[in-house]
């Protein structure tokens, strides 16, 4: 650890509910490849961990009675705003109380203050793919908690559930949620994919970057270049036009025939026309992340 700690009293956060204070941030500053972070009940811990050329925003909370369980969450779409540092935004924070685990919050590193950026799929900068620091900083956090594999829930949304998929695919025996993600992100909008390609890729044409990065903008190749397809339930709605018509085909058409044993990639559908691409609502999202958590005990 290469920074003062510095504690600070209760945030005020306003989310769907209303304004809410939440509890004291603990800044760890930065973690190195081989620091410790120690559990601290009813605390928020604010850190960057640094892989390599990369550094990933971070904030674990834990519970103030240990589960032996995490959730790591990923961010969807991040509203820019010029007062507000992306690195510091990190969804669903106010969830916690509603979650039976402790919970890892990892934000893009993609999304900087020198940049208007609001999804990146974890695509990083030319020679600074962020995806895999990521994931190594799921593994750090869950590794020093004594979080096995088996009680790992990856999760996420739209850009959020990308990345979820793309990290647990590198965390074999881990376990993923994610509502209407992006398969492959080369299909979804043309202007975010426009910014990414130019911003990530120097500007290359998305169809060279498919062909020459397939595992990096398609989680269903991902799982074949690692050959570990997680555990997973995958929630569409049939009434958003992209995830139903777009994600899921690309899903179908690129999922690896795994030999020996069978691997569980559980796909239901729903329909919001009203919703659309939106995430599910507080209450359904938290009471299906309680259930995978508890079959996790189960099994």
């Amino acid at each position: 650890m290469s920074e003062a700690l510095l504690t600070e009293g209760p945030h005020v956060q306003t989310d769907a509910n209303g304004t809410v204070e939440e509890p004291p941030f603990q800044r760890l500053g930065t973690l190195l490849p081989g620091d410790r972070i120690e559990r601290r009940p009813g605390v928020f811990q604010r850190f960057d961990f640094h892989a390599g050329t990369v550094r990933v925003p971070a904030l674990l909370w834990s519970r103030k009675e240990a589960t032996n369980r995490l959730v790591i969450a990923f961010n969807g779409a991040v509203r820019r705003s010029p007062e507000k540092d992306p690195q510091e935004v990190f969804q669903r924070r106010t969830w916690v109380d509603d979650i039976d685990a402790d919970v890892l919050f990892i934000a893009d590193p993609t999304l900087r203050t020198d940049n208007r950026i609001s999804i990146g799929w974890g695509q990083g900068t030319p020679g600074r793919y962020a995806i895999p620091a990521m994931a190594q900083t799921a593994r750090l956090v869950a590794e020093c908690l004594g979080i096995p594999a088996a009680a790992r829930l990856y999760f996420g949304t739209s850009a959020g559930g990308f990345q979820a998929l793309q990290a647990a695919a590198r965390d074999e025996d881990s376990r993923a949620l994610v509502n209407n993600p992006q398969i492959d992100w080369t299909l979804y909008m043309e202007k975010f994919v426009g910014m990414i390609a130019r911003y990530s890729y120097g500007d290359r044409p998305t169809e060279d970057i498919a062909v020459d990065y397939p595992d990096r903008t398609s989680v269903a190749h991902a799982f074949a270049s690692f050959g570990h397809i997680p555990r997973t339930r995958c929630l569409i709605n049939a009434a958003s036009r992209n995830d139903a018509l777009a994600q899921l085909p690309a899903l179908v058409d690129a999922f690896p025939a795994q030999k020996g044993e069978l691997s569980c990639f559980d796909v239901s559908l729903y329909s919001d026309a009203r919703a659309g691409h939106n995430p599910m609502p507080r209450l359904a999202t938290t009471t299906a992340i309680n259930t995978i958590l508890r079959e996790a005990i189960d099994d």
